[in-house]
């Protein structure tokens, strides 16, 4: 991308500045590599905070139900695609998500599969679409890369054993809720959930609250707000 490209340039010309003033090798390569880092990180920042704008103007527009608005600045931030790694995905990612929540699942998949995988939120609705499709394997697949990204989730791991209670793998569930334990020790969320599969009950996800009916496998009772699925998070953003 133009900023790494930049970064090295940068590297490269202090570099050979430096050569050419009789600077020994061993001070001229360590300072070049400092100055293009310096520099990769610098532009990488000034990109984050303009997403970082059109996200939060995006994210006031989806709160007044301008969803089509809404896509169409965030559309604004694919000008950075070509100068930072991972905004395109990210991108995608986001609107795939509001098209999720639209239920426009034909203009939501494509943006899913395309999202970054830091987006976990994205690929695990990606997964609920396999599966609702009858692709368990491609389902499982998706939800396993899902729980790579955002392995620190409580909620990820519970959608993941909501969806595979679903297919009658019960066993499975629990194996994963077990997993989630291991990382995101005492959830009682967790516990809760992975004590009733034990005793052959249902899963209480509405413990997640907002999260949960973001996925749309749930009615919720009532809805004060858009969900916060809306909210771009910064690592999200991150190139």
């Amino acid at each position: 991308m133009i900023n790494l490209l930049l970064g090295l340039g940068a590297a490269l010309a202090v570099i050979l500045l430096s050569l050419a003033l009789h600077i020994s090798p061993w001070i001229s390569v360590p300072i070049g590599v400092l100055a293009g880092a310096g520099l990769f990180i610098w532009q990488g920042r000034k990109i984050q905070q303009e997403l970082e704008k059109i996200f939060t103007r995006a994210g006031e527009l989806l709160k007044k139900q301008q969803f089509d608005k809404a896509i169409e600045a965030m559309k604004e931030g694919y000008r950075f695609s070509s100068r930072q790694f991972l905004v395109k995905g990210s991108i995608d990612g986001q609107i795939g998500v509001v098209q999720y929540l639209r239920k426009k699942n034909d203009e939501a998949e494509p943006l899913l599969t395309a999202a970054s995988m830091q987006h976990y939120i994205a690929k695990a609705m990606l997964g609920i679409l396999q599966w609702k499709r009858g692709e368990r394997k491609k389902a499982k697949e998706t939800f396993d890369m899902a729980l790579k990204a955002g392995k620190k989730e409580s909620l990820l791991y519970a959608v993941y054993a909501y969806v595979l209670l679903e297919m009658g793998e019960r066993e499975k569930a629990i194996e994963i809720l077990n997993r989630g334990l291991g990382i995101c020790k005492g959830d009682e969320r967790l516990i809760t959930n992975r004590n009733l599969l034990q005793n052959g009950k249902a899963l209480k996800m509405k413990l997640y609250g907002e999260q949960w009916y973001q996925f749309l496998l749930e009615r919720p009772m009532i809805r004060q707000e858009a969900p916060p699925f809306a909210r771009v998070s910064r690592r999200s953003l991150r190139g």
